[in-house]
């Protein structure tokens, strides 16, 4: 089955420059359509239920939503009136991160939703493109909360495990438990932490320490383990997780740059440990006015763990032998 992205790189680009009129083609069953305005812009054609209340439109920096547009279809050489879901940017990179997107959201809508359930769906994806950076982020950290998904033996429960948001207090939470990532391009186990991430009264609360080395032939780069993840997990639901926290780190970083970071994914599996937070020396603090306290801990210096939890999340996770 082809991509939106595929399928909108094939639509000719009308002639008549006007707006709301639109060479498009039929997505995910019989009723949507993706569409190309003269501008060479992609848009979403949503089939909507009829109502009598209509809902307020949404413009942004890069997308624009707008219910009951009567719009013009060039093949059908016909008028009709869908919601519109529009990228209004021309970089590319935006409109590769539209389309991705809109392929796992727009595509869990029914064939006939209203509006609200529109509006509902579309949040997300607005509130990403306004919050989306323009510049890369956290590489290697990225990478190292992918590989543990791509290693593990349950790519669906760990990402629903994974944080909805990067500043989420754990980068993996579920069922009481929580774990966190620390990535080291160096030979020791040195990590920065913030002092309230070493705080918890969670008995299953782990750290892995992940090394990683360069590898620019044969290393994965966070678009390799994204899109190998992508694969891996067959619910749209968490599919569309995925590429909203994937997306919300790298921003608009171009996929050829990010490709230029590859790191050796064995290598990793040979040397990742785990280490109970309770088992890590912290300071005291009983002054509520300090605040943003970090510092610098040597896990080659601490026990690791021998297993992990039985019947969690982390019973999926890559352990090594």
């Amino acid at each position: 089955m082809s991509t939106l992205e595929e399928i909108f790189k094939k639509l000719d680009t009308p002639n008549e420059e006007i707006d709301d009129v639109f060479k498009t083609e039929l997505i995910f069953g019989k009723y949507h359509r993706i569409g190309k305005n003269y501008k060479g812009l992609p848009s979403i054609l949503i089939f909507t239920k009829r109502e009598d209340r209509i809902s307020a439109p949404y413009k942004g920096m890069n997308i624009r939503l707008r219910f009951n547009i009567n719009c013009k279809i060039k093949e059908k050489n016909d008028n009709e009136n869908y919601t519109i879901l529009s990228c209004i940017s021309s970089e590319p990179q935006t409109i590769k991160i539209f389309l991705d997107i809109c392929e796992t959201s727009i595509s869990q809508l029914g064939d006939e939703p209203t509006s609200k359930e529109i509006k509902d769906k579309t949040e997300t994806l607005i509130d990403l493109f306004r919050e989306l950076p323009n510049k890369q982020s956290s590489i290697i950290g990225l990478w190292g909360e992918l590989f543990l998904i791509a290693s593990s033996k349950n790519i669906t429960k760990c990402l629903e495990a994974w944080h909805q948001h990067a500043e989420d207090k754990y980068d993996f939470y579920n069922n009481n438990e929580a774990l966190e990532v620390k990535c080291t391009t160096q030979t020791d186990r040195k990590h920065q932490f913030k002092h309230d991430q070493l705080v918890s009264n969670l008995n299953d609360h782990y750290i892995a320490s992940i090394m990683i080395t360069e590898d620019p032939l044969k290393g994965l780069s966070v678009v390799d383990l994204y899109e190998d993840i992508k694969k891996g997990c067959k619910l749209d639901n968490l599919n569309n997780k995925l590429k909203k926290i994937f997306f919300k780190i790298v921003g608009k970083t171009p996929f050829e740059e990010l490709n230029e970071y590859k790191y050796d994914f064995n290598y990793s599996k040979k040397n990742i440990l785990y280490f109970k937070v309770k088992g890590l020396s912290k300071l005291e603090n009983n002054d509520e006015f300090i605040t943003n306290i970090n510092y610098t801990i040597d896990l080659s210096q601490k026990k690791s763990v021998d297993s992990l939890s039985k019947d969690k999340f982390t019973s999926y996770l890559h352990f090594p032998s």
